[in-house]
């Protein structure tokens, strides 16, 4: 067994070397990263920070997520969208081996076994999410460094540091406006299980106050620009979502531990892969994600497990409430399958000091080989994602989307317009305005969806798009609607990847790759170019 000293670089090494090799592998690039880098990029223009030049709209989640891509675009220039990636990978992986280190010296004072720490960073590293959302373009590294400096703080045995406290919270919010219901989650329990390491029954209130307060005051100046700027603190991204979020029941809310006790909430998707539910992969994989769940979620009702593995543990049961109440995206989970895989290797810590005490080798037998099975387990999934990755990034992103997007910005004439639901790559590459559902880009679409309009019939009916991008589904949906609106379009190309996805002999999470595979391009009928009739009128 390596030693804990050579033990840490081995796993500082892979939190940086295991992102930028997936990222080398996959060349993955999200879908959303490209709907925030046209504001990105219009920011380095001088178009200032929209989607549409002139359009002072909120289309983006995080200050941080479009900011560090357009200092990347700023770097590389504008027309290097790959140089521009490629550094915000290097800078996501860096966030991420900090991230790493902090969770390490915490652990440190814990005292974790070896095999404990192997499987605390087995779970860590070998997460799919996580590390395909660090390099991918979303903002999932910066809120993870940011999540665990909080936690790391909290649980310093000496007491927090409140300007630590404060860069933690600052920097949470300037990554994701909702981190302050995680902030809240892991602050709580410690009010709960007051032990500390040091012997101390509670957490000092000076620096937790000092350093919530100052950590706002480090994002006021991102709250009061966007509410100049916008209009509103609130970014459209998360208005346009919530008109199609299922409403919350407060009884299905308060019943939600006992529906984790049959897999029923979406805390069992924390060790799944992204977007698991559309089909393609084992199912045997909810029952190792159920089992784990079960550990995060209910240790702290257990006396014997440390005040360590109890606050982690209620942070993951409070969490469970909010997560049970959105619209759960996978580059959301990342920060909650950390701490969860806290909770799981300080319980199997505590086992494995009460198998040592027992004079039966058995017991201590069989909790390494669970350790073993649990990590390979964790990297036959990693490996799968990394393919399934590659593939969606070969065959989907760049074979259909992409060329979408610059088959647009080659045919289409400027005062276009494009309607779809993938705003990403059609949006960024084609540079036509969007008409989006449900309107991340577009607030009149929000409006719409709000008051007279239902669906896509609706909408393209009320905006009459000179182009339509959609999947053959939606195409059969609008058409079971109306009879009138596509007869106003001609079909004018049709993208269909799904042979490719044929040619590969193996491919696990088929199902959402094939959900993109096929696209089917129409223009308006009889009419010149929107910016042709104007110049006419």
């Amino acid at each position: 067994m390596l030693s804990s000293s050579r033990l840490k670089w081995v796993v500082l090494t892979l939190a940086l070397l295991l992102p930028l090799g997936f990222a080398f592998f996959t060349s993955h690039a999200w879908e959303d990263y490209y709907i925030t880098l046209r504001s990105s990029r219009n920011l380095v223009e001088g178009n200032g920070l929209v989607f549409n030049p002139g359009e002072r709209v909120h289309t983006f989640t995080s200050p941080l997520g479009v900011l560090v891509p357009a200092a990347c675009t700023w770097i590389v220039g504008v027309d290097h969208e790959e140089s521009a990636l490629w550094l915000f990978r290097v800078f996501s992986a860096c966030c991420l081996v900090g991230a790493v280190w902090l969770v390490w010296r915490r652990i440190d004072c814990f005292g974790l076994a070896p095999i404990s720490r192997l499987l605390l960073f087995g779970l860590i590293l070998f997460d799919g999410k996580l590390i395909d959302f660090s390099i991918n373009g979303m903002e999932t590294a910066m809120l993870v460094l940011f999540a665990m400096m909080l936690w790391s703080e909290l649980e310093a045995p000496d007491g927090p540091r409140w300007h630590m406290l404060a860069l933690a919270f600052g920097g949470l919010m300037w990554t994701r406006p909702d981190a302050f219901i995680l902030t809240g989650a892991l602050i709580l329990p410690h009010f709960v299980f007051r032990k500390r390491a040091s012997g101390s029954s509670s957490i000092p209130w000076s620096p937790l106050l000092r350093g919530l307060i100052c950590g706002g005051l480090i994002y006021l100046p991102w709250f009061l620009w966007a509410w100049w700027y916008y209009g509103s603190p609130i970014p459209n991204t998360i208005i346009a979502k919530s008109t199609f979020m299922p409403p919350v029941h407060l009884g299905d809310l308060l019943l939600s531990p006992a529906k984790a006790l049959i897999g029923g909430t979406k805390i069992l998707y924390l060790y799944l892969p992204s977007y698991w539910k559309l089909g393609g992969w084992p199912e045997f994989l909810k029952v190792f994600s159920y089992l784990l769940s079960l550990i995060g979620l209910f240790s702290w009702l257990s006396p014997s497990n440390s005040a360590e593995s109890k606050r982690a543990s209620l942070t993951i049961f409070l969490g469970m409430f909010y997560l049970n109440s959105i619209v759960l995206y996978p580059w959301y989970i990342p920060p909650w399958t950390i701490i969860q895989a806290v909770v799981v290797a300080l319980v199997f810590d505590h086992w494995l000091s009460l198998a040592m005490k027992s004079r039966t080798p058995l017991w201590r037998s069989l909790l390494r080989v669970t350790a073993g099975v649990l990590i390979l387990l964790q990297v036959a999934v990693f490996l799968a994602t990394a393919w399934q990755s590659r593939v969606q990034q070969r065959v989907i992103e760049y074979g259909v989307r992409k060329e979408i997007g610059l088959w647009l910005k080659n045919h289409a004439h400027a005062g276009d317009s494009v309607f779809m639901e993938p705003l990403g790559y059609i949006g960024y590459y084609s540079r036509l305005k969007t008409y989006d559902f449900p309107g991340l880009s577009a607030p009149e679409v929000v409006a719409a969806l709000r008051s007279d309009s239902k669906d896509f019939s609706d909408l393209i009916a009320k905006f009459h798009p000179t182009w339509l991008a959609l999947r053959p589904h939606e195409v059969a949906m609008i058409a079971l609607k109306s009879d009138t609106v596509l007869a106003n379009y001609k079909l004018e190309k049709m993208w269909d990847a799904t042979a490719m996805l044929d040619d590969v002999s193996f491919l696990f999470g088929r199902m959402p790759l094939e959900f993109d595979a096929r696209f089917l391009l129409f223009h308006r009928k009889n009419v010149l170019s929107d910016s042709t009739q104007s110049s006419a009128r």
